[in-house]
């Protein structure tokens, strides 16, 4: 946020037309000229000031940093220059360096300078008029507009350093949206892809094994194994576009059929619970990678699954029989872990007499209609594998 804060403080001001608009109070300063006491070397000069000073005021109204305290500097040592000739030449040109130091950084300074500005207008206008009431009406009139030329530019100013800070929090924004997409997008293609291929691989060893003395098996084995990769594909595609609707039911189906495979038996016990969508999103991956670990690492004869209502929400566990062993927890489970704890779960894996994996989400605040029911899902034993 703080580099957000520092690229929109850097960034040059925008501008429209009112600095070159602004340029025609220049003709006020030479009505006094008007007068009999004027002479040809006063409206000379003050020509000339003009001249020289339209293209320093447009240099400083684009500038920042250094060069716009340089040139808010040189138009006021003009106006003191013009006090002998055309003394409110000489307040404008302080009034006009105050109305363009507004984007000087950091924003104290350009406070101060507003400040200095005006003090020197009531300095300058000691030595105006004739008697102190002329000099004191003149110093009142230039730290007036001066004050209030300064403060509308310091306004002018944190109003476009706000704008420029607010597009760099959209474009942060985007950019993190971005990289959430692309975390979310890995995270679903590892679980969705690790566990389809994995059931694509035992099916393949199976029909090759089945090939010679059950080739009507292992036909049958190979259109599994060209039904699965087309439901993959279509997985992908709902995973990189942000749906998941095969849900929780549609998963418990899948990790029958990848047991079975594998040659492990299944146990289920699952209860008629009802959850928010983003929960059914959760459990339904969740699971599948729990059902792929234990089919690539286990070893696992027998795998029990276990979805429960609880008082203060839903558990599901995933229990086998296997080996157990040294757990590490790689980019499948972490990416579990993190939607898990995003919406204010828990996930915890014990390896003790097999591997036990535990998760469980608190019951959301409240159930709406969009909220999908999970019926009561009666999952057949799988029978016992062909030995081979």
């Amino acid at each position: 946020m703080e580099r957000i804060r520092q690229e929109g403080s850097k960034a040059k001001p925008e501008h429209n037309g009112w600095h070159y608009l602004s340029l025609g109070f220049l003709l006020f300063p030479f009505f006094p000229l008007l007068g009999p006491e004027a002479s040809v070397l006063d409206w000379g000069v003050s020509l000339v000031a003009v001249l020289v000073f339209v293209p320093v005021y447009l240099q400083a109204y684009g500038a920042t940093g250094r060069p716009l305290l340089t040139y808010t500097l040189i138009m006021v040592g003009m106006g003191l220059l013009m006090l002998p000739f055309n003394p409110w030449m000489t307040g404008s040109f302080i009034i006009y360096a105050a109305a363009c130091i507004g984007d000087l950084e950091p924003p104290q300074a350009a406070q101060r300078m507003v400040a200095f500005f005006a003090l020197v207008c009531a300095a300058a206008a000691l030595f105006t008029g004739s008697s102190w009431t002329e000099r004191a009406i003149t110093g009142l009139l230039w730290v007036f507009f001066c004050l209030i030329a300064g403060f509308s530019s310091l306004q002018g100013a944190e109003r476009r350093r706000y704008a420029r800070w607010l597009e760099q929090a959209q474009k942060e924004n985007v950019r993190l949206a971005a990289i959430a997409e692309r975390e979310r997008i890995a995270r679903d293609l590892h679980d969705l892809l690790g566990h389809t291929l994995s059931v694509i691989t035992l099916k393949a060893e199976l029909a090759t094994k089945l090939i010679v003395r059950d080739p009507a098996r292992a036909a049958l084995e190979m259109r599994d194994v060209e039904r699965i990769s087309r439901e993959a594909t279509q997985q992908v595609r709902e995973a990189v576009q942000g749906y998941k609707p095969r849900g929780l039911s549609g998963e418990l189906a899948g990790v029958k059929l990848a047991l079975e495979a594998a040659g492990i038996l299944l146990d289920p016990h699952i209860e008629s619970v009802r959850l928010s969508p983003a929960q059914e999103s959760v459990l339904a991956l969740a699971l599948r990678e729990a059902v792929t670990n234990v089919i690539r690492h286990s070893g696992a004869r027998h795998c029990t699954v276990q979805l429960v209502g609880e008082r203060d929400g839903l558990r599901l566990v995933v229990q086998d029989d296997g080996k157990g062993g040294q757990l590490h927890e790689g980019s499948g489970l972490a990416g579990m872990r993190a939607r898990v704890e995003a919406l204010g779960g828990t996930l915890a894996l014990v390896n003790a007499n097999g591997c036990t994996l535990t998760l469980h989400l608190p019951f959301p605040a409240q159930l709406e209609g969009s909220q999908s029911p999970i019926a009561h899902l009666s999952i057949p034993a799988p029978a016992s594998p062909e030995p081979q």
